[in-house]
């Protein structure tokens, strides 16, 4: 009965949000396997396999997209440099496979040129670690993505297990790639599996108060895998993210999540020992951009979903909304106030931006895009302030 009565706006909200088709953006790799045969640039996509050759089966990917105009070259191999330090001391099952590095640098208008350097550049720094393949791609700036979907293929290519990536503002625990992708293993290289994330807000009244909110709203069960710190298998690879979606994360989770399930998230798992830290949040203005892309991400993909899909998702994503999905408990009347109180706000942000789109989809004046919506303010957390072993709380039990 609910599938009846919510069918014809979740078929709203998919015709109010139309992208534009468009062909992969052209790509350029450069690409150095160990050894005396150096790099070689102006290779693209698809022929970085036959390139490398043989011999990648089975093997793993780190990817770490990024753009010129993200950050300076300091910072850019500041972040390479932590990635092949977390290469380089790796649990055994992780180091008998091969492995390969991929940078992914995005450019703008007349940084073409800036894009190649910085990756001939950073290839110096993973060709000091014996043993590791890199792969550099520069692409027109297309989105994260876009850039994600060109990785994806260069490991299908090579038969790679699985395929990691990292954003560039998250900070590491000691050996947290390495314990992400023995978990992964572990579990038969199937899935996905996500770090634990730890958040630590940017100094703004609006980030504090983001932060303060997140840790009442969040319930660590539904957790699923972070863009930040993530892999996945093969298989998810070979398929790629549709251009339709711009966030790789909600997407996974989606095409991973098993509703019949007594737990839904049984094909994710998150490696509580494997951490990552990052800032969040930054002035009002850009939280609620930021919050509004979130929310017509969420409303996409349940619309695009099957009906048993969605309807579970919705439960995790509104637990606590009593009676509109299960009531939270497991930390007091008190707490579940609070939190019925905060995801009722959500809630109603959330219908006002899927209404939103439903009524672009009757009018037949779809929406064309959802635009990143990134903080001015791009900053890591240094690794003087982060705990050495934190403590990951696991809160209220759903």
């Amino acid at each position: 009965m609910l599938e009846l009565l919510t069918r014809p706006v979740r078929w709203a909200i998919r015709r109010g949000y139309q992208p534009a088709d468009g062909d992969p953006p052209p790509t350029e790799c450069i690409v150095v396997r160990p050894g005396p045969a150096g790099a070689r640039a102006a290779t693209a996509v698809p022929a970085v396999a036959a390139e490398l050759g043989d011999g990648f089966g089975g093997g793993l990917a780190l990817v770490l997209p990024t753009y010129v105009g993200r950050a300076p070259l300091s910072s850019h191999r500041e972040t390479v440099e932590e990635l092949v330090t977390q290469l380089t001391d790796l649990p055994p099952t992780v180091a008998a496979r091969p492995l390969v590095l991929v940078v992914g640098m995005q450019w703008r208008d007349d940084q073409h040129d800036e894009a190649i350097a910085r990756l001939g550049q950073l290839s110096e720094i993973a060709a000091s670690r014996g043993g590791l393949t890199f792969v550099g791609i520069a692409m027109p700036q297309a989105g994260k993505s876009r850039m994600l979907n060109a990785a994806f293929e260069v490991a299908t290519g090579l038969g790679l297990a699985g395929v990691a990536w990292v954003d560039d503002d998250v900070t590491f625990s000691t050996g947290c790639i390495g314990r992400l992708l023995e978990d992964f293993l572990d579990r038969g290289a199937q899935g996905s599996a996500g770090a634990s994330k730890v958040p630590q807000p940017n100094p703004y009244a609006a980030a504090r108060l983001l932060h303060r909110g997140k840790q009442i709203t969040k319930t660590p069960k539904f957790g699923y895998p972070h863009g930040c710190c993530m892999v996945i298998d093969a298989e998810l690879a070979a398929r790629g993210i549709p251009d339709r979606y711009t966030c790789e994360d909600d997407y996974f989770c989606f095409a991973l999540l098993d509703p019949r399930h007594d737990n839904p998230l049984h094909r994710t798992h998150i490696v509580a020992d494997a951490v990552s830290y990052h800032l969040t949040g930054g002035p009002a203005g850009e939280i609620r951009h930021r919050v509004n892309r979130s929310l017509l991400t969420a409303a996409v993909l349940m619309a695009d979903f099957p009906a048993d899909v969605a309807g579970r998702y919705w439960r995790m994503y509104f637990y606590g909304l009593w009676p509109l999905a299960p009531a939270a408990r497991g930390q007091g009347l008190h707490f579940a106030a609070k939190k019925w109180l905060l995801k009722s706000i959500h809630f109603g942000w959330f219908s006002r931006v899927a209404l939103g789109l439903a009524v672009r989809g009757v009018a037949g004046r779809p929406r064309r895009e959802i635009p990143w919506s990134a903080y001015t303010r791009h900053a890591k957390p240094t690794a003087s302030s982060v705990p050495l072993s934190p403590k990951i709380s696991r809160g209220e039990r759903a």
